[in-house]
């Protein structure tokens, strides 16, 4: 009896036990309730505020533009300034609707239990003066407790409302009540402030259609009076046709015609470099600059993988900076990975370690000085980039300019004018090789491509370096200096390994050669020569300048942990063969992640995983392509052509696309080289257009983009493909010319006699005559078209005599 009263007992006693645990797993769903979850909602916590806090959530909001300090608007008096709420009960929040001073960033964080706070996102700065407002779209985050403040900026922080939204309003962020307050002086706008990233885009975009134009109008013209054909006016023709007529006369001139391509040059040189709006009134690139000054200068402590870290460290030992250290995302340099930086901060010696007192005390104030030059938000995410990428050999140069002098502007100035100083000297060279026409094409092309505009890595530490060395290079083959030529290509190389592409035509042409007359080409030769020698120099010295022989193991490590990390402005043929329209970053980006792109990442490693035999079959093909179009060619024009294949043999952030400065040298032996490149300038300003703005608002909406991505890896896998369909256009017009070079060689004449003239005409293409010493005369080479030069070009140097006076005739 006992035991039968126990039994039911234990069970009940049980089932009282489990059920609470089971209710707690089994919670209710968070609340979305409509309209604004902190509408009249007093805080619960602060920290170095002024005013009414209620102003914050009165939904009343300042008309747009009113002074930073208005009355309806709640100071922050410091950077650490907060202001907390309760929203009394955990809620889905989607969005949020914020009116703050208009140069600064905030931040939110939500909590369910009011310990632990998780950052929502960043309500970022807006270029207008006084209180603006923004809207946050947060995705679905869940949260009982909401926090806002942390300013970044100008030291001078306020806002006049802040809402939190579950279920998003239509409109977006929603009418609010406007009360009186003060408009912020905002100063008049010059003629130089619509000068700005937009109006560069469409100018150019402008200037590359003019330039092909140009090439175009120009092309038709030599053929025409190659052909014979002269232009006829009817004698009935009207005012407008005769003005027509007589325009074409005028610009059929040649000195009309190479006054129109001088001005283009000169235009296309000054709009690289925005006519001298550098990054729109500002020369030094701080970001790239930061990069490459303190990862060369400090080398020796931090090789690859400690510079966040270290700086990490010293912005903590800075007064009021530790917070935001703590709060700040970093990407770790040996895995690639966006991390926190807690485990840093926790083991400082890991980083100082490394450091002397002295270049400790030395590397803060450097670390300061570029600090400094940012705003708080742009300095904390410059530790999200991929570090100092630079090799052992560029380091040799790198590490002696910046230990000259702790960092200052005028130091800074200095060295970030040895770029264009590389710039203005590659121009020269070209000019001094190739002539000015070749030259104004050359730079038509460079100052058009979206890819490589100034705004990438302009104003920063020899950046441009390599690209000077690679056009040195094809310069001086064209000059017949073979063995210098090497040496420049090869220092480009192990500057930055990607040049080791441009050896791979000459390799094949030299093969070519080898092949069919059983011995080494001269020419090439010493090209190779020069290469070995230049190799052998450099790499002891690189070792010297970097700390030891350990530097080039850690660079290819370096090296390899990049190429396995995707970024959206990657571009070349693996870009583009790993591309997959539902595994762009606007559909798997998720901001919820520490690192948003993370799965737009691995989506395109495992593409490009999956697309290797397309890949390879791709590039054989194009180096069969490249091969048959280098037979025979002067080393200069293999150079040349084996840049192209930098494009497919390597996938490359944007602005190495610079390198086609170097293909268009190409135009001085095919003139269409000049048209392809500039149609592909002109596609990729059309893409960096998008979207495109600053278009009446009665436009047709669906018209304004014209269908073109607006992310940047969709941008720049649209601009690889294009780039790559000019490369191959420019490769199969050369092997065609080459063949037809090279046809009379290989078909066998059959000789007839001699007619009247004694002349011998072969059944093949070309016209023979006998030479003088008895020995058959080579076959002439069927001829290629080449851009005109000059006037002397499209016709004999002797002048026409006039039919009645018999003297000479001016020349057109």
């Amino acid at each position: 009896m006992r035991r039968s009263v126990l039994g039911p007992l234990s069970l009940f006693l049980g089932v009282l036990a489990v059920s609470p645990a089971r209710a707690e797993n089994q919670s209710p769903a968070p609340a979305c309730p409509v309209g604004n979850l902190l509408a009249h909602k007093k805080p619960i916590v602060w920290q170095d505020m002024r005013r009414e806090l209620g102003l914050l959530t009165d939904e009343q909001i300042t008309p747009e533009g009113a002074m930073w300090d208005a009355e309806p608007a709640a100071i922050f008096d410091t950077a650490a300034s907060t202001v907390t709420w309760d929203l009394g009960e955990v809620m889905t929040i989607r969005s949020f609707a914020v009116q703050a001073d208009a140069n600064d960033t905030y931040t939110i964080w939500g909590s369910v239990d009011g310990k632990d706070y998780k950052v929502f996102g960043q309500i970022d700065p807006v270029s207008n003066h006084g209180l603006r407002m923004r809207t946050l779209n947060v995705g679905t985050m869940v949260a009982r407790y909401l926090k806002f403040g942390e300013g970044v900026g100008d030291s001078f922080f306020s806002a006049s409302e802040v809402a939190a939204y579950c279920q998003v309003p239509s409109p977006f962020p929603p009418a609010m009540k406007v009360v009186d307050a003060p408009v912020a002086a905002v100063p008049p706008k010059k003629l130089l402030d619509y000068w700005d990233n937009d109006a560069s885009v469409q100018w150019e975009f402008v200037l590359a259609c003019l330039g092909l134009v140009f090439l175009w109008w120009e092309h038709r013209a030599s053929r025409a009076r190659k052909s014979g054909i002269e232009p006829t006016l009817a004698s009935d023709a009207g005012p407008l046709r005769r003005m027509r007529f007589r325009m074409g006369q005028v610009f059929a001139r040649s000195k009309v015609r190479n006054a129109i391509l001088g001005v283009m040059g000169v235009l296309a040189f000054l709009s690289y470099f925005n006519f001298g709006a550098f990054h729109f009134w500002s020369f030094v690139h701080g970001w790239d600059t930061f990069h490459y000054y303190i990862g060369a200068k400090y080398f020796k402590e931090l090789s690859y993988d400690r510079l966040y870290e270290c700086v990490a460290i010293a912005d903590s030992q800075e007064p009021n900076l530790r917070r935001r250290v703590e709060l700040r995302k970093m990407t770790n340099l040996r895995t690639n990975h966006v991390e926190s930086t807690a485990d840093i901060l926790a083991h400082p010696e890991r980083c100082t370690s490394h450091f002397t007192a002295q270049r400790w005390e030395s590397f803060q104030h450097d670390v300061r000085y570029f600090r400094i030059q940012e705003n708080a938000r742009r300095w904390d995410d410059t530790q999200l980039d991929h570090g100092f990428n630079a090799t052992p050999v560029w380091n040799i140069l790198g590490t002696l300019l910046t230990n000259t002098a702790p960092a200052s502007r005028m130091q800074i100035l200095t060295l970030d004018s040895l770029d264009c100083l590389a710039v203005i000297f590659l121009s020269l060279m070209i000019g001094w090789a190739f002539g000015w026409r070749v030259l104004a094409v050359a730079l038509l092309v460079f100052a058009t491509n979206h890819a490589s505009r100034w705004a990438w890595t302009g104003g920063s530490l020899l950046r441009w370096d390599w690209l000077f060395w690679i056009g040195a290079s094809v310069c001086l083959a064209k000059t017949k200096h073979y063995f210098s030529a090497g040496m420049c290509l090869a220092y480009s190389t192990l500057l930055r390994i990607f040049p080791i592409f441009m050896f791979v035509a000459p390799v094949l042409a030299m093969g070519y050669h080898l092949v069919k007359h059983r011995q080494l080409e001269r020419r090439f030769l010493r090209f190779f020569m020069g290469a070995a020698l230049a190799v052998a120099i450099l790499l002891p010295v690189g070792a010297v300048s970097s700390g030891g022989v350990s530097a080039y193991p850690d660079f290819l490590h370096n090296t390899l942990k990049h190429q396995g990390t995707p970024l959206t402005n990657y571009m070349g043929l693996p870009t583009v063969v790993a591309y997959r329209p539902s595994e762009v970053a606007r559909l798997t980006r998720n901001d919820q992640l520490f690192d948003s792109f993370s799965r737009w990442k691995e989506a395109r490693l495992r593409s490009f995983r999956e697309a290797r035999p397309l890949y390879f079959a791709i590039v054989i093909c194009y180096l069969v392509l490249m091969g048959l179009a280098v037979r025979r060619a002067d080393p200069w024009e293999a150079i040349a052509l084996s840049t192209t294949f930098i494009a497919f043999g390597v996938e490359l952030t944007n602005y190495y696309y610079s390198f086609v400065i170097v293909v268009a040298l190409l135009y001085a032996k095919r003139e269409v080289v000049g048209r392809w490149l500039l149609a592909a300038t002109a596609f990729t300003q059309l893409i960096g257009w998008a979207p495109i703005r600053k278009l009446p608002a009665w436009f047709p909406a669906a018209l304004k983009n014209l269908g073109m991505p607006t992310d940047l890896d969709e941008q720049y896998t649209w601009m690889s493909l294009v780039t790559l369909v000019a490369f191959v256009m420019i490769a199969w017009d050369m092997m065609v010319a080459r063949q037809a070079a090279l046809a009379p060689a290989n078909i066998s004449t059959d000789i007839k006699p001699a007619g009247a003239g004694g002349h011998t005409v072969g059944t093949g293409t070309a016209t023979e005559k006998p030479a003088q010493d008895g020995k058959p005369a080579a076959p002439k080479p069927a001829i290629e078209e080449k851009p005109a030069a000059s006037a002397r070009m499209d016709r004999p140097r002797r002048r026409e005599r006039h039919p009645k006076s018999g003297k000479p005739g001016k020349r057109r």
